[in-house]
């Protein structure tokens, strides 16, 4: 139950709701290998999810006006045991796509979950999940660099918490939001964006995969050679050839020449749009988003209630590195990561090692957007 003050939303939260998506929220199960002391851990994530006032804040929406009530109470971490189960790997799959099927209700909460599994061998599962009112993908990146730092002393984080979302209270966003309309950058970028998107068509792409093969999953295309020459001279780097082939996937999809795709990154997305002229190459295409992105990263976005984007039928970004190795004693890797689509696509590329790891989720081809980053690289 919520004891705080009533508050407003921010700009982004409100954004949040005119979305309107059936599920805003987002997650990440990470696996812990080597040792570990399941007790600490867990003290040391409670008391990290403890110093996420944001985290801590039911929303009322039948109001006259939406707001939120910080000081719902602190929950989680559950601990889970997988280990003695016959098919451990499937029954943590099991309750995830339940949990993921659950829908996060903003006026009771909590609007996060935690979940450790206890895995055969020692191993460890932490799975997580926030509803994009209360966090984004950078503050749930923090919260592990945070859990991670307590860990190695059993006790408090030899540091103070980031001020950042989502441990600063709900009034600090707040009144930043305050400053910035109240600035000359709040009508700059208003009219940035407006020009931009002025007269954007309305117009979906049609749901797939289209092809007999279906979607095949994560897919790896080299990242060497021709396309890090690529994202080299995009002035974007690997976003600017990722975006481009979004650009050519829509347009191969829906036939239409001015295409809007959004791109991904620090937990918001913006829009890119571009005009697909059949004499256009690829390397033109890439050279054009990278303009866009470094002229666009001068403005904050600010969607507009009546604007032409609603939702994101096409939308992709290059996956942020946990930047978590180790936690104590035991290695720490990301094996899966979700995003509410909001029945688009959205595609995200783990750029490491020298390759390029494709995840499309929601209704996409993932087989012919593998043929338009080959035929791109071999161009």
């Amino acid at each position: 139950m919520s004891t705080g003050e009533v508050l407003p939303l921010t700009y982004d939260q409100l954004a949040v709701l005119r979305a309107d998506l059936p599920d805003a929220s987002f997650g990440q199960y990470l696996e812990l290998e080597g040792p570990l002391d399941e007790d600490r851990f867990c003290r040391v994530l409670q008391q990290t999810l403890a110093e996420c006032h944001g985290l801590h804040t039911t929303f009322v929406l039948d109001g006259p006006e939406p707001a939120q009530v910080a000081g719902a109470a602190v929950t989680g971490p559950d601990v889970l045991d997988a280990a003695a189960s016959d098919d451990p790997g499937r029954l943590v799959t099991t309750w995830i796509d339940h949990e993921l099927n659950r829908a996060m209700d903003p006026g009771t909460g909590p609007l996060y979950v935690h979940v450790l599994f206890r895995l055969p061998h020692g191993r460890y599962g932490w799975f997580q999940r926030y509803h994009r009112l209360v966090n984004d993908e950078p503050g749930m990146t923090a919260i592990v660099r945070r859990t991670a730092e307590a860990y190695e002393t059993g006790e408090a984080a030899p540091t103070s918490p980031p001020e950042s979302r989502p441990f600063v209270p709900p009034s600090v966003p707040l009144t930043s939001d305050a400053r910035y309309r109240e600035s000359d950058s709040w009508a700059d970028d208003r009219r940035y964006w407006e020009h931009l998107l002025a007269g954007a068509p309305r117009h979906e792409t049609p749901p797939g995969p289209a092809s007999e093969e279906g979607n095949p999953g994560p897919f790896t295309i080299p990242a060497d050679g021709a396309l890090v020459r690529l994202a080299r001279r995009s002035g974007g780097g690997s976003a600017a050839v990722l975006l481009a082939a979004l650009a050519v996937y829509r347009h191969s999809r829906t036939g239409v020449e001015d295409v809007l795709v959004g791109h991904r990154s620090h937990g918001s997305t913006t829009p890119v749009r571009l005009s697909l002229a059949p004499q256009l190459t690829f390397d033109a295409l890439t050279r054009n988003v990278g303009l866009q992105l470094r002229r666009s990263r001068r403005h904050r976005f600010l969607a507009s209630a009546d604007g032409p984007v609603e939702s994101w039928p096409v939308a992709g970004g290059m996956r942020e590195h946990l930047g978590v190795e180790r936690i104590g004693e035991g290695a720490v890797a990301v094996v899966k990561r979700w995003d509410s689509t909001g029945g688009g696509v959205f595609v995200e590329v783990d750029d490491r090692d020298g390759s390029w790891t494709v995840d499309v989720h929601g209704p996409g081809d993932a087989q012919r957007l593998a043929h338009i980053l080959d035929a791109a690289v071999a161009a």
